[in-house]
């Protein structure tokens, strides 16, 4: 007999905030900078950016975004974000914002990253009909 167990796990905020960054951030409308860069230096300008905007939403989301979170609020999220300081546009952090939330309640379970860069996650949904 064969019994599969399946227990919830919603998806990490680090790996909800990776995501959104991934999918949500558009570096050049953010870092307009770049073009005047040297090519050698493209590299380390953006991991550190990233890792900063990476670094605040934790940290803000953290210590402030659990009300929102458990809310589904995103516009809250936002709202809470670019009054702590995360220096994004709006429109980009309100996107990055409703994907985190989204993942949030999201019942999922890493797989892996493809070769491609991909990132595959089995996931369980309800949907209202």
């Amino acid at each position: 007999m064969f019994c599969y167990l399946h227990t919830k796990q919603t998806m990490s905020i680090e790996a909800a905030i990776a995501h959104a960054i991934r999918n949500d951030l558009d570096i050049i409308k953010v870092m307009p900078e770049l073009n005047a860069l040297p090519i050698d230096q493209l590299q380390d300008h953006i991991e550190g950016y990233i890792l900063d905007i990476q670094d605040a939403l934790y940290r803000t989301i953290t210590q402030k975004g659990d009300a929102y979170l458990r809310a589904k609020d995103a516009a809250g999220l936002c709202a809470t974000c670019l009054e702590d300081g995360v220096t994004l546009p709006p429109e980009i952090l309100l996107r990055m914002c409703q994907t985190i939330v989204q993942l949030n309640i999201l019942d999922a379970q890493f797989i892996l990253d493809t070769p491609e860069g991909t990132t595959l996650y089995y996931a369980k949904i309800d949907i209202a009909a």
